[in-house]
């Protein structure tokens, strides 16, 4: 059966945000007087960001430090730098415009909502989505199901009934754990192990391959 909605992750999924996040990252920690080469830095795509931050403090052999200041001065830059340059990845946009009206969808994410309101008002997208889960929504992110069962119950949907679309294995371990069809989109990587037993795709162009998966 088609699904009745499609529940999207944000980083890596709809927005190509590696890069705010690194410099947004550089640019807190050059405060403090460090240099991050961009390698580490993009180690927080994979974590928290403060889980990242106590992770670097604990290199450092700092016991105590202001985590909560310095993770909201990140967030803020990144904000500011998601709202100058939203990059979507290449068919987002159309393939949101053919699924709105067919079926219910949601945002599920790891991140601030602030995030994925900014670069979704920025793209024009903001009224296409009817719900957004995000970081703040749950005590438990990603790989725990809390954020898709909290998605689940707003749309009023049981799993079977839903679609995930993730980029990580810690998503599509969350999905899973949710009872969520998942698929796994690529964009830029490659299929491996981290796709599990999801349906893999490598992005989002054409729009009409997508929607052949889903059944739509």
């Amino acid at each position: 059966m088609p699904p009745k909605a499609i529940l999207f992750d944000f980083d890596g999924v709809i927005a190509d945000t590696e890069n705010h996040h690194i410099a947004a990252w550089q640019r807190t920690l050059a405060v403090m007087g460090w240099q991050i080469v961009d390698e580490v830095a993009a180690l927080s795509a994979e974590i928290d960001d403060r889980e990242f931050l106590a992770e670097l403090f604990a290199l450092r052999g700092i016991k105590s430090a202001k985590i909560e200041e310095w993770l909201l001065r990140k967030q803020q830059l990144t904000v500011q730098l998601l709202k100058e340059a939203p990059r979507l990845f290449p068919g987002v946009a159309d393939l949101v415009k053919k699924l709105r009206g067919r079926v219910r969808l949601g945002v599920v994410s790891g991140t601030w909502r602030e995030n994925i309101q900014a670069v979704l008002e920025a793209a024009g997208l903001a009224g296409s989505f009817d719900l957004i889960v995000g970081k703040e929504d749950v005590t438990s992110v990603k790989p725990a199901p809390d954020a898709y069962q909290l998605a689940l119950k707003r749309i009023r949907l049981v799993a079977k009934s839903t679609v995930a679309i993730e980029d990580s294995p810690s998503g599509l371990a969350a999905a899973r754990a949710a009872g969520i069809r998942a698929i796994a989109v690529g964009h830029r990587r490659p299929f491996g192990e981290w796709v599990g037993d999801a349906t893999y795709v490598s992005g989002f162009e054409p729009a009409e391959g997508l929607l052949q998966q889903l059944g739509l």
